[in-house]
């Protein structure tokens, strides 16, 4: 079973959106991680999780890579990653400081795809 976790939404200044987002719409920070320079704040956006992306020294546009996303949690993990590798699709295998494994790859039209095995609201 497979359930939308979160959206990855790469961003300029982190502390600018979570200001304008908090405040404006009344969002709450849930989280709050990073991944050497990379800053990465996810904001519950009434029952949907927005993950804000800031990736320094970028010229105000998503980087190169895996920036922007749909991310799914996946219950059964190793099933589904097997599915992306027998369509030999391009796949990007990442395992979090917590020991939880996540994977990317690209939907026919191009779009990131993360797939969890722990999410984020679990």
């Amino acid at each position: 079973m497979s359930k939308i976790d979160h959206i990855g939404l790469y961003v300029k200044d982190v502390e600018t959106s979570i200001k304008f987002y908090t405040e404006i719409l009344g969002w709450k920070e849930t989280r709050r991680q990073g991944s050497g320079e990379v800053k990465i704040v996810v904001l519950n956006g009434g029952g949907c999780l927005i993950e804000f992306i800031q990736r320094p020294g970028s010229p105000g546009k998503a980087p190169e890579g895996n920036w922007t996303h749909i991310a799914n949690h996946i219950t059964n993990f190793d099933e589904t990653l097997l599915k992306v590798k027998n369509k030999q699709l391009e796949l990007r295998e990442v395992k979090m400081s917590d020991g939880s494994r996540i994977a990317f790859f690209k939907d026919p039209d191009g779009h990131m795809v993360e797939i969890m095995e722990k999410g984020f609201s679990s």
